[in-house]
């Protein structure tokens, strides 16, 4: 009797538990957001840079960021997945497989990814 008055207890505790994440989820799951500043396709188009600034709300600046996409994803609302600074930058393409970023050196930069979907990435500092 028990023990099983025991699992019954951990069962409902685990379901409150379950329950409170899917409303705090559900409440403040996705407070970030993304604001696309450009969309730069390859030569060949089979590839997107977006440049854009993620902003997390009022205790954390906007930063701006580059995700390299396939031409027919949407960007997420994620972090970039090739560079984050805290400074602004900018995008060429070079060829088809290369990318250049141009960015100011004395930025803080907290992600210089050299290869992303297939596509080398050239990183100039100025």
């Amino acid at each position: 009797m028990k023990v099983k008055s025991i699992l019954i207890t951990l069962i409902v505790i685990l379901l409150i538990f379950m329950v409170g994440k899917y409303v705090l989820n559900t409440l403040f799951g996705d407070m970030c957001g993304n604001d696309i500043v450009q969309k730069v396709p390859s030569p060949n188009g089979e590839k997107v840079a977006y440049i854009f600034t993620r902003d997390c709300g009022a205790t954390t600046s906007s930063s701006p960021q580059l995700s390299i996409l396939n031409k027919d994803e949407n960007l997420p609302n994620k972090s970039g997945n090739t560079f984050r600074s805290n400074k602004e930058f900018s995008i060429g393409w070079l060829s088809k497989m290369k990318l250049r970023v141009i960015y100011d050196k004395n930025s803080e930069t907290y992600e210089m990814d050299e290869s992303v979907n297939g596509i080398e990435i050239d990183y100039v500092g100025k």
